[in-house]
């Protein structure tokens, strides 16, 4: 059963390597039901067979970080945005525990690295593929990549966090192919599986992994320079010079072939210009609503719109995350949840650092040998984490499945490095090692739930949303009823049910199929702004739906509630505009639509605007007037 739980486990992280390669959850669910079953089974082991044994201080942190995260996403204010931490903190928090029990042994930690290098050669390859023009590419037919084109993604919708994947893999396998005891030929393809990482990185043009990156390498050469210095003296200067022509000619050719698309990338985005210092103003002024336990998981995704900074430019998208996973952790989990994820991370380097100090002064006295692959991964998964806080700084990566899962593992790595000792032994705490069984058996078992249910929910709007495209709106609909009906508590899938049946309609329907269709769209909306009273969004797709049923001063009072939760916002000001525009108001609605104008986050290019609202106004109002002016004339001609 530990091998059948071991070999779950792989499968797990190389679907969510293809598929969990964003924000949402739809692609992730697999993943998810693989981690689950992986976790369950090692659980009904119950007693597995460890190599080593963790450090339980480093069990307690995590312990405590996943037990406040999962209450406050428990206790969020919106359900279906905590799910989206939750099943990330769930997958992370299985596949942390497997990794210090279940896969404490070399050979399969040599099977996690194998695993991500098979991942790695399969988003070079989508790379490629996006190079060669096609920067829509998506694994999955009928979806398509939607980050503009100019920066390979791989399997990623973002190239910066293609580019914190990289760099993980990347140390490890530097790790390996330095202390490893492997083969030559192994270690000659890893370096090549090196460079092509590297080209990878440079490809994406992400200039916070590059700073990671660079941070990370320099803590890998003081690392490796320090334990040759401290075991095999004779080594150092040869190691030295290696080092420096090794590092020189890549670093050379590396910044040769990339100088201009960095320059590009400069022109087009100067650091002087960045957006997210409006954002981080933003994640900050949400922190002040509830600074010591945050407002709740995920709920950056409403606070960057209605903190949005004034001094944005107006056509900033909404930013959704705060691009600092140190700003966003804030905002949503508070100065508690932040100083938790720092003790988390503190107490993991410490247990790196003491391996290393351990493999100094007692394992290789006792054996002689620099070759070990607990080494190995021990070094490269301490530069890997060190160079992913660097990136956290500037993005988001923690809240993407495989990094999030990638990262769990590199933590799982340090806190059961492999010290066989009595001097460096770790102290037990009493009752842990049972509480840390029953809570992985918690959530192996709320992951497969939450795969089986709400994974096949999403799957069955995503299949509505594909369908609405092709035009079958029928069928739509009936996928969608299924959804919420399977889903009755996400908000998401509620508004999209709602809107969909709005766009239903047509001059075509009688007048009780109209009144049906607007009646079933306005119960799906008015149940997404109650689960979800944050998204303006929700509350003007209710206002629309109110004025179609005659319910005007409703319709008014949500757009009311829209205007306060996007005060910067074109969209609400022009709905109001448009609701007093149906009504004949037309000197309310002048005022709503010229007001528009002056938003400081206009709507997107292409869409509709307060521009073009108004002159339908003008046209409009000038028509009537000339046809009473007619009207008149022929009434005096009488």
């Amino acid at each position: 059963m530990q091998k059948l739980a071991l070999i779950l486990f792989l499968l797990g992280l190389f679907v969510t390597g293809l598929l969990g390669t964003e924000t949402r959850l739809l692609f992730f669910w697999p993943g998810c039901l693989l981690l689950g079953l992986a976790g369950l089974v090692a659980v009904l082991r119950w007693k597995l067979r460890v190599s080593f044994q963790p450090s339980d201080w480093c069990l307690l942190t995590v312990l405590m970080l996943a037990g406040y995260v999962g209450w406050r996403a428990w206790a969020s204010p919106v359900e279906i945005y905590a799910r989206e931490d939750a099943a990330v903190l769930l997958a992370g928090f299985v596949a942390y525990l497997l990794t210090v029990t279940a896969v404490s042994d070399s050979k399969w930690r040599l099977g996690i690295v194998c695993v991500l290098l098979v991942l790695v050669a399969g988003n070079l390859t989508a790379g490629w593929v996006h190079f060669k023009g096609r920067w829509d590419f998506h694994l999955v037919p009928g979806f398509s990549r939607s980050f503009p084109p100019g920066r390979i993604g791989g399997f990623f919708n973002n190239p910066n966090h293609l580019a914190a994947f990289l760099s993980f893999t990347a140390f490890l396998s530097a790790g390996l192919m330095l202390f490893a005891r492997i083969h030559i030929a192994s270690r000659l393809l890893l370096g090549f599986a090196i460079l092509s990482m590297l080209a990878g990185v440079a490809l994406t043009a992400s200039r916070a992994a590059m700073l990671g990156f660079a941070v990370g390498g320099v803590v890998f050469v003081l690392l490796t320079l320090w334990i040759v210095w401290s075991t095999k003296r004779s080594l150092f200067k040869w190691l030295i010079i290696a080092l420096l022509l090794v590092g020189g000619a890549a670093g050379g050719a590396l910044y040769k072939v990339n100088e201009d698309s960095m320059v590009r990338r400069q022109l087009t985005s100067p650091l002087g210009e960045d957006m997210r210092v409006n954002i981080w103003r933003a994640a900050l002024a949400q922190n002040a609503e509830s600074p010591w336990i945050g407002v709740g998981s995920r709920m950056f995704y409403e606070g960057s719109i209605t903190h949005r900074d004034p001094e944005s430019s107006p056509h900033m998208g909404d930013a959704l995350f705060a691009h600092n996973e140190y700003l966003q952790t804030l905002a949503d989990y508070g100065w508690a949840g932040l100083a938790l994820v720092l003790l988390v991370v503190l107490a993991h380097l410490l247990n790196g650092q003491r391996f290393l100090r351990w493999y100094t002064a007692e394992k290789f006295p006792a054996t002689g040998m620099l070759g070990s692959n607990a080494l190995a991964l021990t070094i490269g998964g301490i530069a890997a984490l060190l160079a992913t806080l660097v990136q956290a700084v500037f993005e988001f990566q923690g809240h993407i499945p495989i990094t999030a899962l990638v990262g769990a593992i590199l933590l799982g790595l340090l806190a059961n490095p492999g010290i066989e000792s009595e001097v460096f032994k770790s102290r037990r705490i009493w009752g842990l090692r049972f509480l840390m069984k029953i809570a992985m058996l918690a959530a192996s078992a709320a992951l497969l739930a939450a795969a089986a249910i709400f994974g096949t929910a999403d799957g069955y709007a995503a299949y509505a949303r594909l369908q609405i495209k092709d035009g079958e709106t029928g069928k739509a609909l009936g996928h969608f009823a299924r959804a919420t009906l399977m889903d009755p508590r996400n908000a998401v899938l509620a508004y999209q049910h709602g809107v969909a049946l709005m766009d239903s309609i047509n001059s075509h329907m009688t007048k009780d199929v109209y009144l049906r269709t607007v009646d079933s769209s306005l119960k799906e909306l008015t149940r997404a702004t109650a689960l979800n009273p944050y998204n303006y969004l929700y509350q003007l797709a209710l206002a629309d739906a109110l004025d179609a049923a005659g319910k005007n001063d409703a319709a008014f009072q949500a757009i009311q509630r829209a205007l306060t939760l996007a005060p910067l916002y074109e969209e609400p000001r022009l709905a109001l505009g448009m609701h007093y525009h149906r009504m004949k108001h037309y000197q309310e609605a002048e005022f709503a639509y010229l007001w528009a104008g002056k938003a400081k986050a206009l709507n997107p290019e292409g869409t509709t605007n307060w521009l073009d609202s108004y002159r339908e106004l003008l046209r409009q109002t000038a028509l009537e007037a000339d046809q009473a002016r007619t009207a008149l004339i022929k009434q005096q001609g009488r």
